[in-house]
């Protein structure tokens, strides 16, 4: 009981990020099982790559020790919400749009198309994968990724992430920015 106690005191127990069960389902053990190893094993003092390793040696799937680790971090304070291993932040936005994936990843990616819906700031493209990936430098020092996923007849997806952000603040500024950006996008693409 003293790692239910210590996370309820230190951040959300348990975590929300994933139900007990598919904790359970997927790794063979719930939250308090791996919270106990980690406990035992002294982790709150330990960098989160020796965390996620020693919850793979355990047994946990490596996608699943990187997010355990992430929440074990957060219950002990030693993460905030969207911070990184780094001490930066990181912000995801997704959308769903009904349009096929070949014109949705034309129209983002396209250099006069971008003005119409970017937000202000610039972007240097450092690498594109036709209809997957576009990556580059945002706004000087921040990374900007997009992801682009086919979801069925006429439906596709843009994910995107904005990492090493410098402050929690410019968090939700981003994620804001973004979620605007991406309503343009999309009456871009449907008109």
């Amino acid at each position: 009981m003293a790692a239910k106690a210590q996370a309820a005191e230190q951040g959300e127990w348990p975590p929300r990020s994933y139900s007990e069960e598919k904790v359970e389902a997927a790794t063979g053990r719930g939250w308090m099982g791996w919270f106990v190893i980690l406990n035992n094993a002294r982790a709150s003092t330990m960098p989160h790559k020796e965390i996620a390793r020693l919850l793979h040696d355990k047994g946990c799937p490596a996608w699943w020790s990187q997010m355990i680790a992430v929440e074990y971090e957060r219950a002990r304070g030693g993460r905030k919400k969207n911070e990184r291993a780094g001490g930066t932040f990181a912000v995801n936005v997704t959308k769903v749009m009904p349009v096929g994936l070949p014109a949705l990843f034309a129209a983002a990616t396209d250099v006069e198309e971008r003005k119409a819906w970017f937000p202000p700031g610039v972007f240097q493209e450092t690498s594109k994968t036709e209809r997957k990936y576009w990556r580059g430098k945002w706004k000087k020092d921040r990374k900007l990724e997009f992801g682009f996923y086919a979801k069925g007849d006429g439906k596709s997806q843009i994910m995107l992430e904005i990492s090493k952000l410098p402050a929690e603040a410019d968090v939700e500024k981003e994620r804001t920015a973004w979620k605007k950006a991406l309503a343009k996008l999309e009456r871009l693409v449907t008109a």
